[in-house]
């Protein structure tokens, strides 16, 4: 009876160690998978335009950066950058290829675009196509959407004035409609100011006018005075 209560207790003590030792190797694998993953190429993918403004009918730049955030060099790089809409006309080639990138390593695409007229349009992503290490399966990243809006010379001489307003102001004028409501508090205060100044005016006058006739009144009484005498 007691080797069976030993035994029994053995058998227990094995069933509660049995889930530790799981918990162990799967620790141990989501390390490795985690090694693995570290030890890949990881691109990154940043698209610029030169101009803060661009006008219509003028080029501006495009540049399409790529770096590598991985642990080892991404190898096989296809960049492709699809049609833009068509009132753009594009000057350059919108696909290229890199050999290798090294890891903390970027390089870059330019090509150059015009639009025919202004406008607003969301250009769609780059995608980039790489093998991010030895017997890997090819990835694939792409950039967000371009928001491109192209201006007319005077939305740009606009926009300038708008930002030395906003600089001048601290701030508090930042929109055309801001200027407006200045615009119209000024135009306000300027009436009431010549308002005041032409009731004023007209009090003064008032009063001149009103000195000058008692002046006259006194002298012809000083007369009548005299010829009294």
């Amino acid at each position: 009876m007691k080797w069976q209560h030993l035994a029994l207790l053995l058998l227990l003590v094995s069933a509660a160690a049995l889930p530790s030792r799981a918990e162990e190797d799967a620790e141990v694998e989501d390390e490795d998978d985690d090694e693995d993953e570290l030890e890949r190429a990881l691109l990154l993918v940043r698209r610029s335009v030169a101009d803060e403004r661009p006008l219509e009918g003028k080029q501006t730049t495009i540049t399409i950066s790529i770096y590598n955030a991985g642990k080892t060099a991404a190898t096989d790089v296809k960049v492709e950058d699809r049609p833009w809409p068509e009132p753009f006309a594009v000057e350059g080639s919108l696909s290229a290829s890199f050999d290798r990138i090294p890891e903390g390593a970027s390089v870059q695409h330019s090509y150059k675009v015009a639009a025919k007229e202004a406008g607003f349009v969301q250009v769609p992503p780059t995608l980039v196509t790489y093998t991010p290490g030895e017997d890997e399966a090819r990835q694939s990243v792409s950039s967000p959407n371009l928001p491109f809006r192209t201006f007319t010379i005077g939305e740009s001489l606009v926009a300038k004035a708008l930002e030395l307003g906003s600089t001048v102001t601290g701030g508090n004028f930042n929109t055309v409609s801001d200027w407006k409501r200045l615009g119209l508090i000024v135009g306000v205060l300027g009436l009431a100011a010549f308002a005041y100044r032409s009731y004023n005016s007209v009090s003064e006058s008032n009063r001149n006018r009103k000195r000058a006739q008692a002046l006259r009144d006194l002298g012809a009484l000083e007369k009548e005075d005299e010829k009294r005498k």
